[in-house]
This record gives C-alpha cells, structure tokens and sequence, in this order.
C-alpha cells in the first residue's frame, strides 16, 4: 500500500501487516522477559539461602573454630590464634594419617586409572561389556561398612581366604593380611578393588560417544588396538578423563567409612591405617574415647579443603586441552 503526498508525488510505503506484527512480538517478548526477571529472584532466593546456610556458612564456622580451643556445646571457645595449624606439624599421628591419604590418592589412584583404561580398552571388544560392567561396579554401590566388614572378616587369619588355602594345599600363600605391617597394603588393594569400578564406567562412557568411523578409519591405516587407544579414545575423552581425575582426587581424600569398617570393629584404627577424616573423627566427637577438641579437629578439616582446593585447581590446569568436537 503506497500513499502520495500532495504537491509533490512521493509515495511513501505504510506500514505492512508483516511489519506490524513483528513490532508486536518484539514487545511480547520483552514484557514476557520483565515478567521472567522480576519472578527470577523469589524463586532463586529460597534455594540461594538455603545454600548459602547450610553449606557457607558451616564453613565459616570451621574456619573460625579451627582458630579456637572449645570442646564443643556447653564450654567457652578461648582465641588461641595458629596454635591448632602448629600444632599438626608436631604431631606424629597427624603426619602419618596425613601420608596414609597421599599414599592412598597417588598409589590408588595410579593403579585404579591404570586398571580401568586396561579394562576398558578390553571391554570395547566384548559382546557382553554391559553386564561385566555392571559386576565391575557393584562393589562401588555397596555400602563401605558393608564392603569393610566383609572384607575384614574374609581376610582374618582364621577367615574364609586362609582356609580356603589350607584346604587346598596353598598354605605356603597364607598370609597374617591383617598384621600390623601388611594391614595398610591390603587396606590399598581392597580400596583399588572398590573404586576400579567406578572409573571404568566413567571412561567407557566417554569411549562409547566416539563416533566408530574413527576407529575404523584407524583400523583401515594399520592402527594397533594401542595406537587406536593413543590416538582416538584418549585424545577425545580428554574431558571424561579430567573431571574423572578431579573426582579421585575429592574422594580419596575423605575416605572413612571402608577404613574404619575394616579396622575399627573392635575399637579405634591402629595409628598406621588412619587416614585425616579418621583422625579428625577422634580427635572430635568419634572413638571409644573421643578428644572432644574441636579447634584441632576443624584446623585439619581446613588444611584437607585447602589441600583439595589446590590439587584440583592444579590438575585442571595440567589436564588443559583445546576442546576436541566431533
């Protein structure tokens, strides 16, 4: 539609329908994104302070208890500065619970990514992959105590795997598995047997989502099964690898539950297999004897986060690769 402007002849071009109602849309779209920012606070708040309460806060409070002696509810805290931060580096049982967990995520974690690349690599040639993946992680989704107790009573001296050996004429390869200078190696083996699992499904669901052109571009140039691995599955489940790694990292540092379950049944864990969370549990409210110094207890729990904070910004930065997209 043109209209023409009198005592000149320009023609002018109305408004069309088109027109109209793209303007009209525009401005349902920005009402209907005033209505979203205004609702986007009161639903987000709720879930914000929660957050914020239960998790922030908690830990303000360690850090500020970790400066102070208190025994806990009913006694007055007394500001005692770094003393508790002091006083880890002078206390034999802290430095070795602390070495016990360094042993457990570099020695653990080095067999178990080691096992689980093997163990994927195989699985990707099976016919029944899915349910051996499966038996391999039902240890992972047992219960720690469960899997601690179990597997300390099948490896008691008088327990079901030496037994077995006298009976069949094996003897000789009966071991004491729980005496005090073996406890903690077998403590590692039964902790590389639990979490295996675990990373084995991590990697073959990054190796599943490669596209198998890939690899049958590789098998076409000649490509080993290692040199498909090298080349192909490592390269673009780069990502999968990463945040695997930075879990291990989180989780190895707080194991508690399969340690004591496998030591502590009958009293406190033997000083060489306590880790820093077991340690801190006695040193606090835990034991047949509890400490009962939360100070002490809340400076190691800082000195682990401070620690996890560290490794995983590190590993991230190791781990740093070009994004792969196929």
């Amino acid at each position: 539609m043109r209209t023409k402007i009198a005592g000149g002849g320009v023609t002018v071009a109305a408004q069309t329908p088109r027109f109209t109602r793209s303007r009209a849309a525009t401005d349902r779209s920005s009402a209907l994104s005033r209505q979203r920012r205004k609702l986007y606070w009161p639903f987000v708040a709720p879930a914000l302070l929660v957050y914020l309460g239960l998790f922030f806060g908690p830990a303000l409070a360690g850090l500020w208890i970790s400066f102070q002696a208190w025994r806990g509810s009913g006694d007055e805290m007394r500001f005692v500065g770094t003393k508790n931060y002091q006083r880890l580096w002078d206390d034999p049982a802290f430095l070795t619970a602390f070495s016990n967990s360094l042993k457990i995520l570099v020695v653990c974690g080095t067999a178990i990514f080691a096992l689980a690349f093997l163990v994927s690599a195989f699985l990707r040639q099976m016919k029944f992959r899915k349910g051996l993946q499966a038996l391999l992680f039902l240890p992972y989704i047992i219960s720690p105590i469960a899997i601690g107790v179990g597997l300390g009573l099948f490896l008691d001296p008088e327990g079901l795997l030496n037994s077995g050996l006298h009976a069949v004429g094996l003897s000789a390869l009966a071991k004491p598995w729980l005496a005090p200078d073996q406890i903690f190696t077998t403590i590692l083996v039964g902790v590389i047997w639990v979490s295996t699992g675990f990373y084995v499904m991590l990697l073959m669901a990054g190796a599943d989502r490669i596209p198998k052109f890939f690899y049958e571009d590789a098998q076409v140039a000649g490509a080993t099964r290692f040199r498909q691995w090298w080349h192909v599955t490592l390269p673009l489940s780069w990502d999968v690898i990463t945040v695997a790694a930075v879990l291990w990292v989180i989780n190895s540092l707080r194991i508690f539950e399969f340690v004591y379950a496998f030591t502590g049944t009958a009293g406190n864990p033997p000083e060489q297999v306590r880790t820093v969370p077991i340690y801190q549990f006695l040193m606090t409210t835990g034991g047949k004897n509890p400490a009962y110094d939360m100070g002490y207890g809340c400076a190691m729990g800082v000195v682990m986060v401070a620690l996890i904070v560290v490794l995983v910004v590190v590993m991230r930065r190791v781990m740093r690769r070009e994004a792969v997209t196929f």
